[in-house]
């Protein structure tokens, strides 16, 4: 049986402080567990603010083609960084979905409950030698994020990579890209499910019975029309980069070739 830590909003218990500090000193990684009164925990610290010019050429991209879906998301890094993602952690466990609990969030960390194994190493496990196995995982995510967007939420970076797995049920994982200004509700689900569908574009490798064509049809056929539009006027005002993707993918790179692809799961689902 495991203690969880009550939650506590201000700071922390200072036994709890001291082990974090000493783990901190030795973390190769911003974000590294910690085991405390038999409970498995996760610490985040600070995240340095991105890169002006990274956020400049996403705001430009999105200016040059009309799509506010492509702006970049806003995270603040520093403490403000941790306050928003703990933020959006407590809003989304209110309106009760699997997503970390929040133990407690200072200037410095951002102290999480476990909420399991990541989806994403999973995945990779079954994706050859149980790939009937890999896509029910998959499409149990996809459920998962069409019931967060029926509760009028989104996710902001809900790329495979940010999903969990425990007792057999997906849960959601990391909310630094939650906070998308500038964007209406719609287009906040429309960046959900292109990023979605892009990242699992690697899983999807018997080219005779291609599986995500499938799934995209489902996911768009439970959003709304104004989410279907969004991804219809991206698809519109970006034919000629994806028609160039399309004709460069067998001989370039992986980002190119999975753009390539994700979009003719999208068109695909769209003529449906």
């Amino acid at each position: 049986m495991t203690n969880l830590p009550s939650p506590d909003l201000a700071g922390l218990d200072a036994e709890l402080e001291a082990l974090i500090r000493s783990l901190h000193r030795t973390a190769p990684d911003r974000v590294f567990s910690a085991h405390y009164n038999g409970a498995r925990l996760w610490v985040k610290t600070v995240a340095a603010p991105r890169l002006r010019s990274s956020v400049l050429l996403q705001k430009t991209i999105a200016f040059v083609f009309g799509l506010p879906v492509l702006q970049p998301a806003r995270n603040r890094g520093g403490a403000r960084g941790l306050a928003d993602e703990a933020a959006a952690l407590r809003d989304l466990t209110a309106a009760g979905f699997p997503v970390p609990p929040v133990i407690a969030c200072t200037p410095d960390w951002l102290v999480l409950g476990d909420a399991g194994e990541a989806l994403e190493s999973r995945l990779n496990s079954l994706r050859d030698r149980a790939p009937d196995d890999c896509w029910r995982l998959i499409a149990a995510a996809g459920i998962l994020l069409v019931r967060l967007h029926a509760a009028n939420q989104w996710h902001g970076g809900a790329q495979i990579r940010n999903f969990s797995w425990r007792s057999d049920q997906p849960g959601l994982l990391d909310f630094e890209d939650h906070d998308l200004p500038g964007m209406t509700l719609a287009e906040k689900q429309a960046r959900d499910l292109l990023l979605f569908v892009y990242s699992l574009t690697r899983y999807d490798r018997d080219t005779a019975h291609p599986r995500l064509p499938a799934l995209a049809a489902s996911l768009l056929g439970n959003a709304t029309p104004d989410v279907q539009d969004c991804i219809r006027r991206l698809r519109r005002r970006m034919a000629w980069l994806l028609a160039l993707a399309r004709w460069l993918a067998p001989h370039a790179g992986r980002d190119v070739r999975q753009a390539a692809a994700a979009d003719a799961a999208l068109a695909a689902a769209l003529k449906n």
